[in-house]
């Protein structure tokens, strides 16, 4: 049997993964991952979450060498700054696992100097939906906001949930700070459960910061005296403007450059 794909009738055979019900419906899950001159940052903890990621979503954890696979994929791509994805997808017969690894390229130093821009997305997230617990490969919602921000000329979308309250960024979780108390939006506001947000919070107790995980409104976050973003890629950007108002006095703000240059420590 052959199937049209991108101009040309091929065999069906050769073309096994792109009809896989992981490809077809967006039944998988992913990690990201930074690597530090040839070291994986939190390695343990990405592939804990990938496992429970899998369990959530009924597929078999694979029985995969990770640390050492990541390492091979490192050496033969000759990379020691790197951007890691691991993908688990469902397969009719037990699951599949791809593994990519490129030179990270994506921030520059005068990004954290400037601060990113960000707008309140049109999109929202359902707080009680699956995806905000699990990095499904099925992100569109996520990519829609962020290709809404791209389109406007900004960094990142912020995106509302049901409820109207802030949930997060599309591609990272937010942090609000008034005064001496740091507020980022609960899990049951719909934030990602984020390896990068668990270890900001005990850096910000550590430095005698008071943290609320609690309910965030898009008034909170601009009459917040600073604000900054987290992920496993950007580690923790200031926010400096949404929605075109600036966001403390619009510049970065100390604890967002304080709490990355202890993150960058912990790495």
């Amino acid at each position: 049997m052959k199937v049209y794909l991108n101009g040309d009738f091929r065999e069906k055979e050769e073309l096994s993964e792109v009809l896989e019900p992981g490809f077809l419906f967006g039944w998988g899950v992913f990690e990201p991952l930074r690597v530090y001159s040839g070291k994986i940052a939190f390695l343990n903890e990405h592939r804990t979450r990938l496992k429970n990621s899998c369990k959530l979503l009924g597929l078999t954890f694979p029985d995969v060498s990770w640390e050492a696979k990541i390492e091979e994929a490192l050496k033969i791509n000759d990379l020691k700054d790197a951007y890691v994805r691991l993908t688990v997808y469902k397969k009719r017969q037990n699951v599949g696992v791809m593994i990519y690894a490129d030179d990270f390229k994506y921030y520059a130093s005068d990004a954290y100097s400037n601060g990113f821009t960000a707008l309140v997305s049109a999109i929202r997230r359902n707080e009680n939906d699956l995806s905000c617990c699990v990095k499904t490969i099925s992100y569109l919602n996520n990519r829609l906001a962020w290709a809404e921000a791209q389109a406007k000329g900004k960094d990142e979308a912020l995106m509302l949930n049901l409820k109207g309250n802030v949930a997060g960024g599309a591609r990272s979780n937010l942090f609000i700070v008034k005064k001496n108390t740091a507020v980022t939006p609960s899990l049951k506001e719909g934030a990602f459960c984020g390896i990068t947000r668990l270890k900001v919070i005990k850096l910000l107790q550590q430095l005698d910061f008071k943290v609320k995980e609690d309910e965030v409104s898009k008034n909170d976050c601009l009459k917040a005296d600073e604000a900054f973003l987290t992920s496993s890629l950007l580690e923790a950007m200031p926010l400096v403007t949404c929605d075109n108002h600036k966001i403390g006095d619009g510049l970065p703000g100390k604890v967002a450059l304080i709490v990355r240059e202890q993150y960058r420590q912990l790495l």
